[in-house]
């Protein structure tokens, strides 16, 4: 088979101006992005929250009370100039997801401000030119307005369960709006309660990240009804730092917008038995582009043919009234719906019990208000992760169009290239991958954007980031995060399994998560040349390389942190997998514990990240002029103590069961831990055992993020 290369490359600035970067619809807010006011502005002003703002009480759960508190929280205020204005720039932030109005218009194209930061520590602020948004003369007045929902701060998302209520209280709105006159002399306008309005209104009902969005276009924005708000009061609920945003900001991907490539209502089920729901009645399938329409009692299903991190968008028409309720998935039921299989309903509708809380969260639901023509409605408080949506109303709804808009950090400015070739499975694998980036690198690099978890894993962000950087030039995005991972490490220096913190994942000084601290700057440096980034985390990656080398990062010693457990090579087919259970046993007193030769395991992998991690360290430490023969001298004593404590003179391992496995092998020969005689059988040994697998890897996270450059060194 011949096969063939196509590459397009994308022009791609290190350093993208911010302003630069716009995904926004054909006709775009209000205001750009600009550079920052000075940090002493923040001074004239404070953090408000509505008064009347409802909060969640008693323990939180991720099946019992996880949903975050009703209404969105509105903020405003009027602004009159003391002069002739030439120049006008807003510096905003939030505790919630927010958005802001200058005169009724959006402002700003990013969505999902202020983004996923550790909830105590940091908060971004969004800053923009709003000079031509507002009227300039002296005299005249500007409305100034914000709406805050509690996703990233009152919601799971970052609170763990059993805590007494969300981690964030009440959502609040901070900003500072910077006036140039036409005679040089500036004025500041901070949010206060006396100059602000603030209350529970909109049309937003319920918004948060696993919740999902409940919009009533009966409903007023707070901008247009200031009568309906009282006096805010102040909030003191953050006391951490507040920085501009520097890479990571979230867009709506108009660019790439799925339209329907199937669509079709259902009413009814054939071929129901007690072992299977069995398969939908299919009433009427429409063509792509045709106008649509849904009854009372049918349901739709649409399919947008990619899985992706998005929103759903629609121009429609409904008596006023009418509630349509969209349920996003990532597949349909199929077999007849047998329940031996997993199936939560027939074959050809929604399955959703995968999103571990589809009664709960993860639907979109929108009151139709008194327009009688079609209305277009996007929203903004929230994200999904699907590729079918399940459509249903209480009356009859026309849609004029469907969209499902991709949502992510990765814009198409910074996209790099694309490749194909002449092999569809290789054009699928690469499609596949780049659809993977898009959906998780989203504020933070996620592990997934469909259920309620979507979090900052650590191990995840590590095994990806060489990759990540080929197909898009994700240098601010990293320098974002890794704000986040020192944010997150404790005083010892340990880094945690997530980051930012969050739900769950703190776990500290677990081996191939924790290293993230060292591997993702590293990877980022030698990929853009980037020393920043650095000079940034020197501080905070000899901190942890210090907490490590006193202990060969042995899993025991380190177990007060981690928990006496660690995730591995997750997710592998091999023996001693965690995530199945077979690396454990139980103790006399009924106690999972690990078997001895997964703590062999675990000390042996841990080694090895140790001189992975040493030997990065010693390649920084020239970007940042910090060379000694430290980290050089550290890879060498811990290789040597791999060698003398793991493997025999032959190249087997001591620990029989490792050479009946992929990844020891794979991590011994990337350290170079053998050689001649020793490493020919090594080879031989890892050759049969792929034969004996079918050619397959068997290797789970972290064998697999070394794998194919390993196997490519050692021929």
């Amino acid at each position: 088979m011949v096969h063939f290369f196509r590459f397009k490359i994308f022009p791609v600035i290190v350093g993208l101006t911010l302003a630069a970067v716009s995904c926004a619809g054909p006709s775009g807010p209000a205001g750009t992005l600009s550079d920052p006011l000075v940090d002493e502005a923040w001074d004239c002003s404070q953090w408000i929250s509505a008064a009347d703002a409802p909060i969640v009480t008693g323990a939180v759960h991720s099946a019992t009370n996880c949903r975050a508190a009703d209404g969105s929280s509105w903020f405003v205020s009027t602004v009159a100039n003391s002069g002739k204005v030439v120049s006008a720039r807003w510096m905003t932030t939030g505790l919630g997801v927010y958005d802001i109005y200058v005169n009724g218009k959006l402002t700003g194209t990013e969505v999902l401000k202020p983004g996923f930061t550790h909830y105590a520590k940091t908060k971004i602020s969004y800053t923009y030119d709003i000079t031509d948004a507002i009227v300039k003369g002296a005299g005249k007045e500007n409305q100034l307005a914000a709406q805050v929902t509690p996703g990233w701060w009152g919601d799971k998302i970052i609170t763990p369960s059993g805590h007494e209520g969300m981690i964030g209280r009440k959502c609040a709105f901070r900003s500072v709006l910077e006036l140039t006159y036409s005679d040089g002399t500036k004025e500041f306008f901070g949010t206060d309660t006396e100059h602000w309005k603030a209350g529970i209104a909109g049309p937003v009902k319920h918004a948060a990240i696993f919740d999902g969005e409940e919009y009533d276009a009966r409903e007023l924005p707070g901008y247009e009804c200031p009568e309906v708000l009282g006096t805010p009061e102040i909030n003191d609920e953050f006391n951490g730092e507040i920085v501009p945003t520097e890479g990571a900001e979230i867009y709506l991907r108009h660019d790439l917008a799925l339209k329907p490539v199937k669509a079709y209502t259902w009413s009814g089920v054939e071929g129901k038995t007690g072992e299977e729901y069995g398969k939908v009645l299919v009433t009427k399938e429409f063509a792509p582009g045709a106008v649509i329409t849904v009854n009372p009692g049918d349901t739709l299903v649409v399919d947008f043919g990619q899985n992706a991190s998005a929103v759903p968008s629609f121009v429609f028409k409904a008596d006023e009234g009418t509630v349509l309720t969209c349920l996003p998935s990532e597949l349909l039921n199929d077999g007849n719906g047998a329940k031996s299989r997993g199936m939560d309903g027939p074959e050809g509708s929604c399955h959703r019990t995968n999103l571990r809380t589809p009664d709960q969260g993860m639907i979109l639901k929108y009151t139709f208000g008194p327009a009688k023509d079609y209305v277009s409605y996007t929203p903004r408080c929230t994200f999904f992760g699907y590729r079918y949506a399940s459509i249903t109303a209480t009356g009859k709804v026309e849609f004029k169009s469907i969209e499902s808009i991709p949502v992510s950090s990765i814009t198409k400015e910074i996209e790099t290239g694309r490749i194909k070739t002449g092999d569809e499975s290789i054009n699928k694998l690469i499609s596949n991958t780049l659809w993977g980036q898009r959906s998780n690198y989203l504020s933070v690099p996620t592990d997934c954007p469909q259920r309620n978890e979507r979090l900052g894993w650590t191990a995840d962000t590590q095994v990806f980031t060489q990759t990540g950087a080929f197909f898009a030039n994700t240098d601010a995005f990293f320098h974002k995060w890794t704000r986040d991972m020192r944010d997150s490490q404790n005083d010892a220096g340990a880094y945690p399994g997530v980051a930012p913190t969050a739900q769950y994942g703190g776990n500290m000084s677990r081996l191939g998560w924790a290293d993230a601290g060292v591997i993702v700057p590293w990877t980022i440096y030698k990929q853009f040349a980037d020393t920043a980034i650095v000079r940034e985390n020197w501080e905070s990656m000899s901190r942890w390389m210090e907490h490590i080398e006193a202990v060969n990062y042995n899993h025991t010693a380190l177990a007060s942190e981690n928990g006496n457990y660690q995730w591995g090579d997750w997710l592998s087919y091999e023996p001693l997998e965690s995530s199945g259970g077979s690396a454990f046993t139980k103790d006399a007193a009924g106690k999972r514990v690990p078997l001895p030769d997964a703590l062999a395991y675990w000390n042996y992998l841990s080694a090895c990240y140790l001189a992975m991690d040493a030997r990065m360290m010693d390649d920084m430490s020239y970007a940042v002029d910090s060379y000694t023969n430290d980290y050089e001298e550290l890879v060498w004593e811990t290789c040597q103590y791999i060698k003398d404590t793991f493997l025999n003179d032959d190249g087997t391992f001591k620990t029989p069961i490792f050479n009946t496995m992929q990844t020891p092998a794979l991590f011994a020969l990337r350290n170079k831990l053998v050689d001649g005689e020793a490493k020919d059988a090594m080879i031989q040994r890892l050759r049969e055992n792929f034969a004996a697998h079918g050619g397959c890897l068997q290797t789970g996270f972290l064998g697999t993020s070394i794998l194919m450059q390993t196997l490519t060194e050692n021929g």
